[in-house]
């Protein structure tokens, strides 16, 4: 399947989708806007003509603890593959080196 059937390019301008799901909560919550939830790990992924971009941020924390500040949550796995891991770091980190054909682990 072609990368350009399974991406479609939004569309210019602001999207107002939620406009009708948030005046929906404002009912149920008797007039009480929702809040913002802040969980954690931010992970985003551009794709263009000729490839894509992956960012992160380098945080891990335990609970509001700031654990690790240089934590990698971009992980290489062959040329051209990568994963991106949000939430228990090792685990990612565990599974990228399994699958990953230049790790000692697959070895």
């Amino acid at each position: 399947m072609a990368l350009s059937n399974v991406l479609e390019t939004p569309a210019a301008g602001f999207n107002f989708d939620n406009t009708a799901r948030n005046a929906a909560f404002e009912g149920l919550l008797a007039g009480q806007s929702p809040k913002p939830l802040k969980t954690g790990t931010t992970i985003a992924g551009v794709v263009f003509k000729d490839g894509v971009i992956l960012g992160a941020d380098t945080r891990a924390t335990s609970s509001e603890v700031v654990a690790d500040k240089m934590c990698a949550k971009i992980h290489y796995i062959a040329p051209n593959i990568y994963c991106c891991g949000a939430g228990t770091a090792a685990d990612t980190e565990k599974t990228t080196d399994l699958v990953s054909p230049t790790s000692p682990s697959s070895r």
